[in-house]
C-alpha cells in the first residue's frame, strides 16, 4: 500500500484511540517505528522537543511532524486532518449526546473509566521517554555496567528543569527559554 494512505490509516486509528491528550500518542509512535521503520526511535525524543516548542497540541504537532518526515507537504498534511478527523467527529457526537445524557449514571463512570486509560498511556509516554533520556536499560542489559543505566547528566538536568519548573510553572515560555540557552552550553 502507498506510503500516504498508510499513513493517513495509521494516523486516522491514532486519532480513535489517542484519548487524553498529545503525550498518549506517544506509544503510538513507537508502534509506528516497529511497524513501518518511518524514523527511528531515536528521532522521537526530538519529535516530542519540537513539538513542545512549536504552538499548538502536541499530539497534532507531532502527526504533522512524522508526515512531513514520511512523505513531504502532502504527507504533513494528510497525516494531520486524518488525526483530527475522528476526534471532530467524536466531540460533535458527544456534545449532542451529553448535553442530553450529562446527569446519567452510566455516561459519568464511562467519563471516569476513561481517566486511568488516559493516565495509563501518559505513564506509558514518560517511560519512553526517560527510557531515551535518563535511563538507557538496552544499553545496561548488553553491557551490564552501571554507568550504562543511567545518563548522569540527563539526571541533573531533569533535577535542575524540576526545580525550575515548580519555579516557573505560570510561565512555561520562560522555562522554554531556559532549556533552550542551557541546551546550547551542555551537551548529553
Amino acid at each position: 500500500m502507498n506510503s500516504v494512505l498508510l499513513l493517513v490509516f495509521e494516523y486516522f486509528k491514532i486519532g480513535c484511540f489517542a484519548v487524553g491528550g498529545g503525550y498518549t500518542t506517544i506509544p503510538f509512535l513507537y508502534y509506528l517505528t516497529e511497524k513501518y521503520n518511518w524514523f527511528d526511535i531515536s528521532e522521537i525524543t526530538q519529535m516530542i522537543a519540537v513539538s513542545n516548542l512549536t504552538p499548538g497540541p502536541i499530539g497534532i504537532n507531532m502527526a504533522t511532524f512524522v508526515g512531513l518526515k514520511v512523505d513531504g507537504v502532502l504527507g504533513a498534511s494528510l497525516a494531520t486532518l486524518a488525526f483530527l478527523f475522528p476526534s471532530f467527529i467524536i466531540v460533535v457526537l458527544l456534545s449532542k449526546f451529553l448535553r442530553k445524557n450529562s446527569n446519567s449514571e452510566c455516561v459519568k463512570n464511562i467519563m471516569y473509566g476513561l481517566r486511568p486509560a488516559a493516565i495509563a498511556l501518559i505513564a506509558v509516554a514518560v517511560w519512553k521517554i526517560l527510557n531515551s533520556t535518563v535511563l538507557h536499560l538496552p544499553l545496561f542489559f548488553k553491557t551490564h555496567n552501571f554507568a550504562d543505566l543511567i545518563s548522569l547528566k540527563s539526571v541533573i538536568l531533569l533535577a535542575v528543569f524540576g526545580v525550575i519548573g515548580l519555579k516557573l510553572r505560570k510561565k512555561p515560555m520562560l522555562l522554554i527559554a531556559v532549556a533552550v540557552v542551557l541546551g546550547l552550553f551542555v551537551r548529553v
